[in-house]
């Protein structure tokens, strides 16, 4: 469980072994102008301690409760963490609607998961997380648009932290990330580092294991 836990940390961070080229871009991705409408599933990010949930998009709006993270360190080694799930149902100038958050888990026989706010509310976009089961980002919701990263055979997420989710579009999301290409499991300088943005599709929601779908690259 420990290995398992330690793995999924290093492709959150983006800092597993990497290989293959970025593609060099001519165009920027398109970006739509107002909000849009999702239909997927994500996991907390492990940056903050707890992620708040507010009424509206805005860090000044009313917080209705909160949704705790991963703890860095174990802080019982009988129970496995893992990170809260929720639903999206709506991306806009970097926040995400989401509601449906659970828990459920993380516990033992000996203990409950841990509180989370299960109804509707607003999200900051850089505190969710998705798989990405595709090496190919394009320059617009549509496989046969400018491709403008190429990973080769690795998935975004064994190669990337992603940064944020932008927008959605039927099985595409629109996603900020940051490269960190590192032999030595450690990221890059903040010099080095390429950050790019592209519509991507192989959504996984899993935040434990891989999903069991067809390669959307073949």
């Amino acid at each position: 469980m420990r290995v398992r836990r330690m793995l999924l940390a290093l492709a959150t961070l983006g800092l597993a072994p990497v290989s293959g080229t970025q593609a060099a871009a001519t165009v920027a991705a398109w970006t739509p102008a107002g909000p849009t409408a999702c239909s997927f599933s994500g996991w907390t990010g492990s940056q903050k301690p707890m992620i708040r949930v507010y009424a509206t998009p805005s860090t000044k709006a009313e917080v209705l409760g909160g949704l705790p993270t991963t703890p860095g360190d174990d802080p019982d080694p009988e129970i496995d963490y893992y990170p809260v799930t929720f639903d999206v149902t709506e991306a806009r100038d970097g926040w995400l609607k989401i509601k449906g958050a659970s828990d459920a888990m993380t516990g033992s026989d000996e203990s409950r998961p841990q509180p989370v706010y299960r109804g509707e509310g607003w999200i900051e976009a850089g505190d969710a997380q998705v798989g990405i089961q595709s090496a190919r980002g394009y320059a617009r919701p549509d496989a046969g648009s400018e491709r403008l990263l190429d990973l080769g055979s690795d998935w975004l997420t064994e190669r990337a932290a992603l940064q944020g989710i932008v927008a959605c579009k039927g099985e595409w999301l629109l996603l900020d990330y940051e490269m960190r290409n590192s032999a030595k499991w450690e990221p890059l300088a903040p010099k080095d580092r390429a950050r790019g943005r592209a519509w991507f599709r192989g959504i996984c929601a899993s935040a434990e294991t891989t999903c069991d779908m067809r390669s959307v690259d073949q």
